[in-house]
């Protein structure tokens, strides 16, 4: 399930300890239950994760000066806890106070998500920054995506897909913050220089990881332009030759005749 992570953390200088929690696999009457109160249903990867485990949880730890520290954190909530947040079409219909769709009023933007009814969030990851990773539907969206909710209640992007996010998670070794190096905001001062101490590969330029994560296998049609030029170039290049040497050949032909005539008179 992690790729061989824990034991990549456990064999680097300065680990203390990496802790993996075991869990039992959900049950399918759960994940049923959960699918018919909320009326969606999970996308295939994170229900098959949940098939496999109840949810997921693993830390590792570092030692400086004869003391532990916490380093990375890297959680996904059971789908117990995989609770909605917003979608109340009043405040006495959920815990939320004040209401959450007057936010919406206020910075609602198309592709974002809204807190209203038509949109489903799901609280995935309760970050310790205070920030949210969420599992969101988008109005008239079958397939949910996965969002930061910072603690100015502000929207970012962060994966098309639960799988996407999960690999992420991995890849950054859940430093602290790692989410916002996904984002225009950035990763804090502390949050970098832990990074740069201990895996300064994962700072590099966001232009870098673009490129990296768009980069798509894709036959450019030009080359094809090209290269029939250079057949139909060539193919003229043959024709002309094929003239010429006819044309050589018409003339020797031609001077052998006089020659034979002149001999013969």
């Amino acid at each position: 399930l992690t790729l061989g992570l824990s034991k990549t953390l456990a064999k680097q200088k300065g680990v203390h300890s990496v802790n993996l929690e075991r869990r039992e696999p959900t049950d399918k009457t759960v994940i049923a239950n959960w699918e018919q109160k909320h009326c969606c249903k999970l996308p295939n990867d994170l229900k098959n994760f949940y098939l496999s485990i109840e949810g997921f949880k693993m830390d590792w730890e570092g030692e400086y000066g004869g003391e532990t520290f916490l380093i990375g954190a890297m959680e996904i909530n059971p789908i117990t806890q995989l609770r909605r947040i917003g979608g109340f079409e009043s405040a006495s219909d959920g815990e939320m106070s004040p209401n959450l769709d007057d936010l919406d009023r206020l910075v609602g933007k198309r592709g974002k998500p809204l807190f209203k009814s038509t949109c489903k969030i799901f609280e995935l990851q309760n970050c310790p920054n205070n920030s949210i990773v969420c599992l969101v539907y988008l109005e008239y969206k079958v397939s949910p995506t996965i969002w930061l909710l910072d603690r100015s209640l502000e929207w970012h992007f962060i994966a098309k897909n639960f799988t996407h996010y999960f690999r992420m998670m991995l890849v950054y070794h859940g430093f602290p913050e790692w989410q916002y190096a996904l984002t225009p905001i950035g990763l804090s001062p502390a949050a970098k220089l832990l990074m740069s101490g201990l895996a300064p590969e994962l700072l590099s330029p966001p232009t870098f990881k673009k490129t990296i994560g768009d980069a798509d296998c894709r036959i450019d049609p030009t080359i094809f332009k090209v290269r029939s030029k250079m057949k139909s170039s060539t193919t003229d290049e043959r024709s002309s030759t094929g003239h010429q040497d006819r044309g050589a050949e018409g003339e020797t032909s031609v001077a052998t005749r006089s020659q034979e005539q002149q001999s013969s008179h």
